[in-house]
């Protein structure tokens, strides 16, 4: 019992394997992507759908990124299992944008540049507008390919 005990903090706090990338091991998320989105799921009386940017732009200095989302720039971090998180907002609306990077084949650019991985992003948006006393939570997933 006291064996329990002892592990189950270890559990409850993050002894998770996913922890923010290093170096070389961060996926290489910048860039603009096309944003294909799905029907999301609203509460009654809420709105049917949140600020469904056509592009998503990020910008990333390591592990850290950063993305523009209803007018407000989400904060976040990408972890070594190329999964990513961001979050902002404001007084109307808090957001988090939750995905995954899967890489692809390489592609050469247009203009003959570099060849780089195709990027392709899956994910969710989640916003939640409203009040303390009255909220409105709304989950729509998304696809996103690098252009």
């Amino acid at each position: 019992m006291r064996r329990l005990l002892v592990m189950l903090p270890c559990v409850l706090v993050s002894c998770g394997d996913q922890r923010p990338c290093a170096g070389s091991a961060c996926p290489q998320i910048n860039g603009a992507y096309l944003v294909s989105w799905q029907q999301g799921f609203p509460q009654m009386g809420c709105p049917e759908m949140g600020p469904r940017p056509v592009n998503l732009n990020f910008t990333q200095q390591g592990n850290q990124v950063a993305v523009l989302v209803g007018g407000n720039e989400l904060r976040g971090t990408v972890y070594d299992t190329w999964d990513f998180s961001a979050s902002g907002g404001d007084t109307a609306a808090t957001y988090s944008l939750r995905g995954r990077a899967v890489l692809s084949g390489p592609t050469a650019q247009p203009d003959g540049g570099a060849v780089r991985p195709n990027v392709r992003l899956t994910g969710t948006l989640f916003t939640r507008t409203g009040s303390a006393t009255a909220s409105c939570d709304l989950a729509e997933n998304y696809t996103a390919d690098r252009l």
